[in-house]
């Protein structure tokens, strides 16, 4: 049985006061009806909370819609909210939707424990961190999107227990999720599995390109989870990542994927096909054991070092690229009748890849011309039935990426374009105005992160295009009337393979690019409204480009 928990914390919370005659305050005050606490004076930086004057006193008033501010005006200083704090709204079971500003970067233990109302949720990307058992018991919860963003979010932790479960999203009946977060969360015989375990409700799970990992354990046990597109940006799937997941019919690992984890398709009963991109170099033990249903396979990759135990796989395609199969690969694979080479030159092989009684039952289809080649070849001469194909030798199916957009700034917007027609641009736009407060004087900035994509059914996804898009006082306007009157150029910031691009700006004013230790390492004119300036920076890398005295950071792309 699970002990209540605040009920933990009332017992603390006495004997704190018993000891150090100190009391706990829950809130420090309120505006428009949400509670918040201060988390630091100096950064001028608060939490939300719940009603109450101690844990002995909650008293969680939330109900309906409730939209937490980014900002907040309190006495005379202008707050901004980054947290939303342990229990905050803890037992409101009139909460029904919850807006979640992006200033917030935190969410703390048990925030929505019991939010019997919550029907959907949608994490900001500014996140990093959601604390043990968040949305614990939230059981009307069926909608989750956790926003696209750089960095990992951090998972609380997912225990189970003989069978029952104390997780982040226990008892949660969730049917969709987006994920656009690489995800951490702890996966070991005392914390359990990850968040998702065995959500049977779990249908639709739609993976943003900003995710480049998808986690051990991750959606083991998902047994409704009917299909799922990996995106392009993947390189490593975990282990035991889809254990399970029996509603799978079919899965196509990206050409970017170069590891399969151990287990990470075991058991997925109702997959029927594989194809495994170019480049992948490790597929784990047991990666597809005992998919049953499993019938074809498709390899791209270089290196076939898998056994498929258990599966009834009847036809294997083997591409060009593949240089070397080792282990028992298809020892077991009793229903194996065809074999499908694309390439002329026969893929080194060692003798236990098959069973002997195979040599005599299978029939080998390899690009003709190739025949000899075949015959000759390390244990492919022991088939009996080698045949050639109607062609000379199959080219694998070109896989075609959008184009990544260009952006560029024009007539009071932005032109966002791909050279991929019918492609759909998928753009983010954040927006940080008021970026410092000093008594009654707030310093104005308007700056633009912009980060955009292309997608195009039967396409890979294209590559991000990133750019800053900023307006900069021109020297000699005045600021002592209203902002409105203020002269302002815009400038379109944008990098590629370390060299940084200037358009919209005022001809004359002087550009340097800084490194984040105020090193500068490179500079230009702005000319006819642009300037180009090559940096030795590598991708990754911050930068600081100084326009008229006005520095932008930037992430060298």
């Amino acid at each position: 049985m699970v002990m209540k928990h605040f009920n933990i914390k009332k017992l603390f919370i006495i004997a704190m006061v018993l000891l150090c005659s100190v009391n706990a305050s829950a809130h420090d005050f309120e505006v428009d009806g949400i509670y918040y606490n201060i988390i630091s004076v100096n950064d001028l930086t608060v939490a939300v909370t719940y009603k109450g004057n101690s844990y002995d006193e909650i008293s969680n008033e939330y109900s309906g819609e409730v939209i937490i501010p980014e900002t907040i005006a309190y006495k005379s200083k202008v707050l901004k909210v980054t947290s939303i704090g342990d229990d905050a709204f803890s037992d409101c079971s009139g909460l029904t939707s919850i807006e979640i500003p992006n200033s917030v970067t935190s969410i703390g233990n048990y925030a929505f424990y019991n939010c019997d109302g919550l029907t959907s949720i949608e994490i900001p990307n500014r996140v990093t961190s959601i604390g043990n058992k968040a949305f614990y018991n939230c059981r009307s919860l069926k909608d989750l999107r956790i926003e696209d963003g750089e960095g990992t979010l951090s998972l609380g932790y997912n225990s189970y227990d003989s069978g029952g479960g104390e997780g982040l999203f226990y008892d949660c009946p969730l049917e969709t999720l987006y994920l656009g977060r690489n995800l951490s969360y702890k996966t070991s015989f005392d914390y359990g599995y990850s968040p998702f375990y065995k959500k049977t409700t779990l249908t639709s799970v739609t993976i943003g390109s900003s995710v480049t990992s998808i986690g051990d354990y991750v959606f083991d046990g998902c047994t409704g989870l009917k299909s799922i597109t990996i995106p392009s940006s993947v390189t490593s799937i975990g282990d035991c990542a889809f254990l399970g997941c029996s509603g799978l019919t079919s899965i196509e690992i990206p050409n970017r994927v170069t590891s399969i984890g151990s287990s990470a398709f075991y058991n997925c009963d109702g997959l029927t096909n594989v194809v495994i991109g170019n480049s992948v170099t490790s597929i784990g033990y047991s990666a597809f054991y005992y998919c049953e249903s499993l019938k074809k396979v498709e390899f791209r990759c270089a290196k076939i070092n898998t056994w498929f135990n258990g599966t009834s796989i009847e036809e294997v395609v083997i591409g060009n690229s593949v240089t070397s199969i080792i282990g028992g690969a298809f020892k077991n694979c009793s229903s194996l009748t065809n074999i499908h080479l694309l390439g002329k030159t026969p893929p080194s092989i060692v003798s236990n890849t098959f069973a002997e009684s195979q040599y005599a039952t299978l029939t080998i289809y390899v690009p003709q011309g190739a025949l000899d080649a075949y015959q000759a070849a390390y244990v492919w001469k022991d088939f009996w039935d080698i045949r050639e194909e109607g062609t000379t030798e199959i080219p694998e199916e070109e896989v075609k990426k959008c184009a990544t957009p260009v952006i560029t700034y024009n007539n009071s917007g932005l032109d966002i374009t791909t050279e991929t027609d019918g492609a759909e641009i998928h753009t983010d736009i954040t927006c940080s105005d008021a970026n410092s407060y000093n008594g009654d004087r707030i310093d104005l900035s308007a700056t633009y992160s912009i980060t955009t994509y292309a997608t195009k059914s039967g396409y890979l996804n294209s590559d991000t295009a990133t750019a800053t898009l900023c307006w900069i006082a021109v020297s000699g306007s005045s600021e002592e009337n209203s902002i409105i009157e203020v002269e302002a150029m815009p400038v379109l910031i944008t990098c590629n393979n370390g060299t940084i691009n200037i358009s919209g700006g005022k001809d004359g004013a002087e550009v340097v690019v800084y490194t984040t230790s105020g090193v500068a390492v490179g500079n230009a004119t702005i000319t006819n409204g642009n300037a180009s300036i090559s940096t030795e920076l590598a991708m990754g890398e911050i930068a600081v480009v100084n326009i008229a005295g006005k520095g932008i950071k930037i992430v060298m792309q």
